[in-house]
């Protein structure tokens, strides 16, 4: 028979007995050891684990029967094989009974034991594969139940996020079960704000519920902010020994192992979510880490549903609540009606508890304050704001140049004025939620429309947004109903103009006759003095102008001749001598090489000069001046040589938010009078198929443009 390496006790207290079956079993290839003392047989047992066993039953000390109770305690796999000279019903029964596998009758037969030992060892093998397949089987399908209640936690959780609509709902259910999926008794979620660099705590198991919503870790630093930019899981068994997350502060976890996932929606992070602590001070291994990145892309399309659902909703209640501010609009009747409004229906949209309204003065640099809303507005320890102190209080901007300021930039266009107001008493003190919103109507800064509340978190780059689209759009719709309530005003005006025109045709008619009367009565008076030929001329312009009155609303062509422009430029300056005297206006003509002759409409063409000279004599101060240049140049937009004459002042000049409104109808900047001088003065210049342009800085003077064809 030929042995393995299988390990034999043989226990006899026969030295011949010994030697025998030692001779026998170690030539057949196996490790061999004997002893004849049983004492030493339990020690051997309990140091080394033996494959097999032969002892005898009647032995000093303990007998075999102990010796194969301990056998049996040690490895329940040990073969026994029990002798005795001895034999007795009592001893086979209890040898069967505590797992003898043979019991023989001395003298052995050495054939017959080595059956039995072969016998017994290959028995024992398939016993040891056998329990090792159980326990690989067993440790299956306990690997395979993990599995499937990992799967079925998966399935559940996916249930029930995609039946969460409700964001903090969703994060809390969301933080709970991916604890519950990696076993791991510290858990928190982190969203990055939008149009932020930040990452925030939104919900979180086993901190300090404090921490939500005012925990903000910058994207990149710790942990968090490292998975969050780049987008890659991480697992650390040891964070302590991690150089390059080694804390320094103070320890907050039991465990020094983390996971961090990142939140994960079309490679656009959204977020992580962070696992400490893993019940029974376990380590987080590579399977939790693939769990959780799984459950994490679960959880990160249900956030972003959840975020497009309630983006959805809002922008309804955005709609919503511009629909009702411009149906509110179109029935105020104030500039602080239309502020006080808007001021309310943002309130719905944001949290706002105050608002300053300032006017935009290019000239002096200064922000003029119009209107302020709100009613708990912080000023002092003590006290409110002053509303009525306010509105005499201007920013003096004496630093700041907001024609060159990046006014979109609203972040550095509110920390400016931010420091500006701070230095007004009469006004709140601008915290982190100040925003400044310039207010832009066709092109030009007009207005800055400053908000704040007592909120700690700033306005999202959303809220500003909705804020400027709110004020822009409302102040649009004020001036427009502004000028149709001109524009209704003016028709008005116009059928009464009409009606008193018709009427004055009548005196006119009589004053010409009489003047008529009187020159045929004393022709002397009228060869020597111009009053009188200025008079009849006057007369007859009033005719004219009344017609034209009729006549406003249909422009057409008009009798044209060949005339000496400069004529009528020089007559036109004639007549408004006196203004230019009374207020000591230097009056100067330059015209360069060309042919001023041209084909025009006396009249209208001294209308035209009249209304230029007239107003520009209302914008110039004492000893300022007015000149009239001619020259041959091209339009910005034509292509060919016009006879350009320019009428160029030194007066106040036009503010920009002015200049592309001048020649609207229904438009008009003056305390008084209805506009209709520029109106008029482009009808006549068009109908000579002409073209006016107006060049001006405010503070600076003015000039307008007529180009002529030649």
């Amino acid at each position: 028979m030929s042995g393995g390496s299988e390990k034999i006790l043989v226990i006899d207290d026969e030295t011949r007995m010994c030697d025998s079956l030692y001779e026998l079993f170690s030539n057949s290839g196996y490790d061999v050891t004997t002893t004849k003392s049983s004492t030493n047989a339990i020690n051997q047992i309990k140091k080394n684990k033996y494959d097999l066993i032969i002892t005898d039953i009647k032995m000093p000390e303990y007998s075999g029967l102990d010796i194969l109770k301990t056998a049996k305690d040690v490895d329940p796999e040990t073969i026994v094989i029990l002798m005795t000279g001895y034999a007795s019903l009592e001893s086979s029964l209890e040898a069967i009974k505590n797992g003898a596998f043979e019991y023989l009758l001395k003298p052995v037969e050495f054939s017959q034991l080595e059956i039995s030992v072969k016998r017994g060892l290959e028995i024992r093998q398939a016993n040891i594969e056998r329990k090792r397949l159980y326990d690989d089987l067993k440790m299956s399908n306990l690997n395979l139940n993990n599995r499937l209640q990992e799967i079925n936690a998966l399935y559940e959780a996916g249930r029930s996020l995609a039946h969460t609509i409700e964001l903090n709902d969703l994060l809390r259910k969301i933080v709970k079960l991916a604890a519950g999926v990696t076993q791991a008794e510290i858990a928190s979620l982190m969203l990055i704000n939008p149009g932020s660099e930040y990452l925030t705590i939104e919900s979180s198991i086993g901190l300090d519920p404090k921490l939500p919503g005012t925990v903000r870790l910058p994207i990149g630093s710790s942990i968090a902010g490292y998975v969050a930019k780049s987008g890659s899981p991480l697992i650390i068994k040891n964070v302590e020994k991690d150089k390059r997350f080694k804390r320094i502060n103070k320890e907050r976890y039991s465990s020094a192992s983390l996971l961090c996932v990142p939140l994960k929606v079309s490679n656009r992070v959204l977020g992580v979510i962070n696992m400490a602590n893993k019940k029974d001070g376990q380590v987080f291994n590579k399977h939790d880490l693939k769990l959780l990145t799984t459950f994490a892309s679960q959880a990160a399309v249900a956030i972003d549903d959840a975020r497009q659902f309630e983006d959805n909703l809002r922008k309804l209640n955005e709609f919503s609540v511009l629909f009702e501010l411009s149906r509110k609009l179109s029935s105020v009747g104030s500039v602080s009606a239309m502020r006080n409004a808007v001021f309310e229906y943002m309130k719905k949209l944001m949290p706002i508890d105050f608002a300053l309204w300032f006017e935009w003065q290019p000239v002096s640099n200064n922000l003029k304050p119009v209107g302020a809303t709100g009613t708990k507005i912080p000023l002092t320890d003590s006290g409110s704001i002053n509303l009525e102190l306010i509105k005499s209080d201007e920013v003096i901007l004496e630093d700041m140049d907001l024609d060159k300021l990046d006014i979109d930039d609203i972040k550095a266009f509110s920390t400016r004025l931010r420091e500006k107001i701070s230095e007004c008493p009469a006004y709140p003190k601008p915290g982190p939620n100040f925003t400044a919103l310039p207010v832009i109507q066709e092109g030009v800064l007009k207005h800055i429309f400053c908000i704040g509340s007592g909120n700690e978190h700033p306005y999202t780059k959303q809220e500003v947004s909705l804020a400027r689209l709110v004020i822009s759009q409302a102040s649009g719709l004020y001036e427009r109903e502004k000028a149709l309530l001109n524009a209704t005003r003016l028709l008005t005006m116009g059928n009464m103009i009409s009606e008193i025109s018709h009427d004055l045709r009548k005196p006119l008619t009589n004053i010409k006759g009489w003047i008529q009367i009187l020159g045929e009565k004393w022709p002397q008076v009228v060869e020597d003095t111009k009053f009188y030929g200025m008079v009849e001329e006057e007369i007859h312009r009033l005719n004219e102008l009344v017609t034209e009155l009729v006549d406003f609303s249909k422009p057409h062509k008009y009798e044209t001749e060949i005339r000496d422009i400069r004529t009528i430029i020089r007559r036109a300056a004639e007549f408004v001598g006196p203004e230019l005297r009374k207020k000591h206006i230097k009056f100067e003509e330059y015209y360069e090489d060309a042919d001023y002759e041209i084909a025009l409409n006396r009249n209208q063409i001294l209308e035209v000069f009249l209304n230029l000279f007239l107003n520009a004599i209302d914008a110039l101060d004492e000893n300022g001046s007015l000149k009239v240049i001619g020259k041959i140049s091209r339009p910005s937009f034509k292509n060919t040589d016009y006879l350009a004459i320019m009428v160029r002042d030194t007066g106040h000049g036009i503010k920009k938010n002015n200049l592309a409104k001048i020649f609207d109808r229904y438009y008009t900047t003056k305390d008084t009078g209805t506009g209709l001088g520029l109106v008029v003065v482009e009808r006549i210049i068009a109908a000579h198929g002409g073209t006016l342009e107006v060049k001006s800085e405010f503070g600076e003077g003015t000039d307008f443009i007529i180009y002529f064809p030649i």
